[in-house]
């Protein structure tokens, strides 16, 4: 079979879907992980995952907090830390991470244990080469609220963006995205704003029924950075994106408790029957329901930690600054059991 044709910008005219659909799969849907990186910390400090429909042409985007509890082995069990352990143990020879690739293994112990499923794709953001794509399309439409100012030296962090409409640039995109100083809510205020400015990025090309240089976007994605789609992989997820209409692309952040500490560190405790009921709604690609079996989750509650596996990774003493003596060191590690009917009571869902 002959290659097909080029457009001469390198992208090839063929809509290209990212995977095939195979038995159990709901036709024409797929989901993508979209993981933002901390420079200094190299944590995941924004996980994604959507779902595209092409079928019905809806788009869901669903948020992890960063500091959400997981069933992972290190002593900080935060899911932000599953790709920074993951790359720094895969350059120890005596580690059983030794030469493992980082993002897969982050997908196997966090995307993959709490959606019970993978990915069909994955883009890790390069927080420079945002900024460049946010400029190839010429900017973005926002009203900015007040307080958008600080300082980070140790990160060469600066911003200072006034309150109001305005076009912002893709260095203020970036700053906005990035910013948490001062929220009330802390980081899940944070999430808030990165889907209410992706969510202007996508009214923005969807009312031009275009996106802006899009042969120049797929190169700066593709060069700047790392992914596991192809450029006809991106052509074809952005011509089934320009079909959506704007309210049918929504944004949630998983169910949970936001005040959790663990050893003096913050964490969230997810909602394990909101989280499912969820993923079912808003991320499932398959025809059968995830459940409890399918999944690797650890949450806290009444004095104790419940796991869907029965098993703690580590044990309780594995975390950091764990102390014997503190009632939380004195926990128990019970299977988890659903209840027995479960709602979506709990759940965030940022479209309302």
């Amino acid at each position: 079979m002959a290659a097909p044709d080029s457009n001469g910008d390198g992208i090839t005219n063929n809509d290209d879907p990212p995977v095939n659909t195979v038995d159990g799969r709901k036709p024409g849907v797929y989901t993508l992980l979209v993981a933002g990186i901390d420079v200094v910390s190299n944590n995941t400090d924004t996980i994604m995952i959507g779902r595209l429909d092409t079928v019905n042409h809806t788009l869901n985007v669903v948020s992890i907090p960063r500091d959400t509890l997981t069933n992972i082995q290190h002593e900080v069990k935060k899911a932000n830390s599953a790709y920074h352990y993951a790359a720094y143990y895969s350059g120890i020879q005596s580690s059983s991470y030794y030469g493992c690739d980082p993002i897969k293994k982050m997908r196997e112990e966090l995307i993959k244990s709490f959606l019970g499923f993978d990915v069909d794709g994955y883009i890790l953001v390069n927080m420079d080469a945002a900024e460049q794509v946010v400029d190839a399309i010429g900017g973005v439409d926002f009203d900015v609220p007040p307080g958008m100012n600080y300082d980070d030296p140790t990160q060469d962090l600066h911003i200072h963006i006034p309150e109001g409409q305005q076009k912002l640039n893709g260095e203020q995109f970036v700053q906005l995205m990035r910013f948490r100083s001062g929220y009330a809510g802390g980081d899940i205020q944070r999430i808030d704003m990165q889907h209410e400015l992706l969510m202007a990025v996508a009214s923005q090309m969807i009312s031009l029924k275009n996106i802006p240089n899009l042969t120049e976007v797929i190169s700066i994605v593709s060069d700047n950075m790392e992914t596991s789609l192809t450029a006809e992989n991106m052509l074809y997820y952005a011509k089934e994106f320009l079909k959506l209409d704007s309210e049918n692309i929504k944004f949630y952040t998983m169910p949970g408790d936001t005040g959790g500490n663990v050893f003096g560190a913050s964490y969230v405790f997810c909602d394990i029957d909101a989280w499912l009921d969820m993923v079912n709604e808003c991320l499932n690609p398959w025809e059968a329901k995830v459940t409890t079996k399918n999944v690797n989750i650890v949450t806290y509650k009444d004095g104790n930690f419940y796991s869907t596996t029965g098993e703690l990774s580590g044990g309780v003493s594995s975390f950091l600054n764990y102390s014997s003596s503190s009632t939380m060191g004195m926990a128990n590690v019970y299977t988890y059991t659903s209840s027995p009917s479960t709602t979506n009571s709990g759940s965030k869902d940022d479209n309302e």
